[in-house]
């Protein structure tokens, strides 16, 4: 008897990047405005006025724990 080919799953590769991005503490700009789906402009300068960037030499990142901590500031559910 021939055991059953079992399917794994497939994962796109930007699904992958996607998770591998959220596992972070600290992202990118490019990282930050695909994961939180907002424009470069709008994702910098929420950023900036949480608190969360750091510039590093030439290297800008955004602490993703403060940014959705400021985030969560301006929730509209009850």
């Amino acid at each position: 008897m021939k055991p059953k080919k079992v399917e794994m799953p497939t994962m796109s590769i930007d699904k992958y990047k996607e998770m591998k991005v959220m596992n972070k503490k600290f992202v990118t700009l490019k990282e930050g405005v695909a994961l939180y789906s907002m424009s470069h402009e709008n994702f910098r300068n929420i950023a900036e006025e949480a608190g969360a960037l750091y510039k590093i030499n030439r290297k800008v990142l955004v602490n993703v724990e403060v940014f959705e901590e400021y985030l969560e500031s301006f929730r509209v559910w009850r």
